[in-house]
């Protein structure tokens, strides 16, 4: 709105607020549309001691009132108070205002009750015992479709004494957490093009749904949006300047969050700092859900969970059962009750891994989704019970008492169920990282919100893994046509189990060149005699009986070792024929789209299946490497094998908490678009070419 506008509705409003201002016998602490009270914190005050009081009002259902800087339309409260001498009050302290449009116009205030806090100072020469009487005369512009100036009165007496609780301190209380929390972060304002540039360097919290209230007027045009730009450090909220420039003086407001959170914040005028902005819009995933979007991310979950069980990374852990199956599928009572067991371990361990990720962040942990695989003691552990797994099956030796169901492996009927309850655990570690489609945005919902959420969309997940196993083993042992298709045990089922133990033993490969990508050489060439012992342990050798147990020990101490000595510097364990690329770094992204130019951004990981399928298929064709040519596309990767901060961050803009992902920023700073986890060439090559 502009100058002139604004001053005609000042005008009018102020024309008719006199006459009602004049209106003698108004009932105290009311007027048409209102009713208010003043109170205190305690009903003593100490001589020449401070006292908070408060302006507790309610305007009628439908109407509304003022924030200190009304935007568009409005005029804030205005007290007039009548004080004995030396008694001094401060200005009134407001919670953080409302949006209310109308008409095209957008105006800041409240729609219900409101508590203004008050501060004041007992400066009276009183005694003790003696009363102080507190009054105010209040206007107020009271609106609903109509505005209308209305007046009241407000009193109160204190006794000067000794300050203690008083009836309304639990009110008092209340609204003064209400208020916005003071935060001394350097905020910038800055004037550019006719926008007005907010810089927030505040990297620690959720800036989706941001939205800044300035406290003096004619700084931002109140109807237009403030778009997000998200930073490495920080966020930027850009939006229609009021004016040609900004007002004099000190310029502060309230800075507003989608989860309700508001800070009081100071701006200091300065161009925008590169670190807070750059990077685009970032999703709305980690925003409040609704309970649609909240019943979508449980229904995603469960969906991502049953096609988990087609990604490769979990395939030689699902051969295991169904070896099981074949071998216990004509005893209904254990197939059934095995099946039950390995169900209960996926879903007791996608909650577990997901408990441990969340207390991790509480405590300031940039980790995300496939946190586990980030680890070399897991990798280095995995890889031994990967290679026992992989030497049991191809009849190498058979597992004792001691070592029975190790990593889930059913070898023996002593403990079939406890054995199918790890053989879930092993699942879901080995598998989780291999994020599905409709995974992805799912977990970011179940992280964000916590909870309860994140709970039933856990358990969701773990269901939707387990349960064609479950089906299946279900259908084979109720359903007659079913269980004559099983095969009786017999000799066919060594044969398949050393098939089926070429897979283990290229699980326990695959762990190796992960764990090789996590610490020094000689850390790998520590596994390597580790597993070394362990196989001289467990095979059928004329070493004494005694030494063995030593031997094996021997091995799992060196694996330990062997995963204490982190790779000093970062590497990437990216295919030979990926195109020549940019580290990915949030500084040089935003430094690029500063540029103008476009960036396609490629998040991976070496334990990451997906995301070397998309390498292998996708992101090393031809087709994608002369669409980035021609485009002038620069192409940026960053590997998430080990633990990175600044990873994780960017992750938690677009909802992720996980790789792989793919984001694509169009020239002259378009807004991201972020790409399927799975990827098809076609797809890619028509996002990059499309302007």
């Amino acid at each position: 709105m502009s100058s002139i506008l604004r001053f005609v509705v000042c005008f009018f409003v102020l024309a008719f607020a006199l006459p009602a201002n004049a209106q003698d016998g108004a009932t105290e602490g009311k007027s048409p549309h209102i009713t208010a009270r003043l109170i205190a914190e305690s009903a003593t005050v100490a001589p020449n001691g401070d006292i908070t009081l408060a302006l507790d009002y309610t305007p009628a259902p439908g109407w509304h009132t003022y924030w200190l800087n009304s935007g568009d339309t409005g005029l804030p409260p205005k007290f007039k108070w009548n004080l004995p001498d030396g008694v001094t009050t401060s200005d009134a302290q407001f919670p953080t205002p409302e949006l209310l449009p109308a008409f095209g116009l957008m105006s800041y205030g409240f729609t219900g009750r409101t508590v203004l806090l008050i501060p004041a100072h007992n400066g009276s020469s009183l005694s003790a015992g003696d009363t102080l009487p507190i009054k105010a005369h209040v206007d107020f512009l009271v609106c609903a479709d109509v505005c209308i100036p209305e007046s009241l009165d407000v009193s109160l007496n204190l006794t000067v004494g000794a300050p203690k609780p008083g009836a309304e301190a639990g009110v008092i209380d209340k609204a003064r957490k209400a208020l916005p929390v003071a935060n001394a972060a350097a905020a910038t304002i800055d004037l550019r093009n006719g926008e007005v540039e907010l810089g927030f360097p505040m990297a620690d919290v959720t800036a989706q749904g941001a939205y800044f209230f300035p406290a003096q007027g004619n700084v931002t045009s109140a109807p237009a949006p403030q778009s997000l730009d998200m930073g490495a450090k920080g966020f930027t909220l850009r939006t229609k300047a009021a004016g040609t420039g900004l007002p004099e003086g000190d310029l502060s407001g309230v800075l507003k969050l989608a989860d309700g959170t508001a800070y009081a914040i100071r701006l200091n005028r300065a161009p925008l700092d590169p670190s807070v902005h750059g990077l685009g819009a970032a999703s709305q995933a980690t925003t409040k859900a609704s309970l649609s979007g909240i019943l979508i991310a449980i229904a995603g979950a469960f969906i991502g969970g049953l096609i988990l069980n087609l990604m490769p990374c979990v395939f030689p852990v699902l051969s295991m059962k169904l070896l099981s199956l074949a071998r216990s599928g004509h005893d209904k009572g254990l197939a059934q009750q095995e099946a039950l067991f390995y169900g209960a371990g996926t879903i007791i361990t996608f909650v577990s891994l997901a408990l441990i990720l969340m207390a991790a962040r509480a405590f300031g942990q940039s980790i995300g989704w496939g946190f586990q695989l980030q680890s070399p003691y897991v990798t280095a552990g995995l890889s031994l019970v990967m290679l026992l797994v992989a030497l049991n099956m191809s009849g190498v030796f058979e597992i004792g008492s001691s070592l029975q169901a190790v990593g889930g492996i059913q070898v023996s009927s002593k403990r079939p169920r406890l054995s199918a309850l790890l053989t879930g655990v092993l699942a879901v570690v080995v598998a989780a990282p291999c994020t599905a489609p409709f995974m992805a945005t799912a977990i970011g919902v179940a992280l964000a919100q916590g909870g309860l959420v994140s709970f039933a969309v856990f358990v969701s997940l773990g269901v939707g893994f387990a349960l064609p196993f479950v089906v299946l083993t279900f259908l084979i042992t109720l359903v007659p046509g079913f269980a004559r298709v099983l095969p009786r045990p017999g000799k066919w089922m060594d044969v398949l189990k050393h098939v089926l133990s070429l897979l283990m033993y290229a699980a326990c490969l695959w762990l190796v060149w992960v764990f090789a990508q996590q610490v020094e050489p000689y850390g790998l060439i520590l596994l390597i005699f580790a597993l070394a012992l362990v196989v001289i342990a467990v095979l059928k050798s004329p070493l004494p009986k005694f030494v063995k147990p030593l031997v094996l020990a021997g091995g799992l101490v060196l694996c330990g070792l062997s995963a204490s000595l982190p790779r000093a510097e970062k590497i990437q364990s990216l295919p030979s024929g990926l195109l020549p690329h940019r580290d990915f770094s949030v500084e040089t992204l935003a430094s690029l789209r500063a540029e103008g130019k476009p960036v396609f951004v490629d998040l991976t990981a070496a334990w990451c299946v997906t995301c070397k399928v998309n390498e292998r298929l996708v992101l090393t064709t031809k087709d994608f490497e002369k669409a980035v040519a021609d485009t002038g596309t620069v192409y940026m990767v960053g590997d998430w094998t080990n633990q990175d901060a600044a990873i994780a961050r960017y992750l938690t803009l677009f909802g992720r908490s996980g790789v792989p992902l793919y984001v694509y920023y169009g020239p002259n700073n378009a807004e991201p678009v972020v790409l399927p986890q799975l990827l098809k060439t076609a797809d890619v090559v028509k996002v990059i070419r499309r302007r």
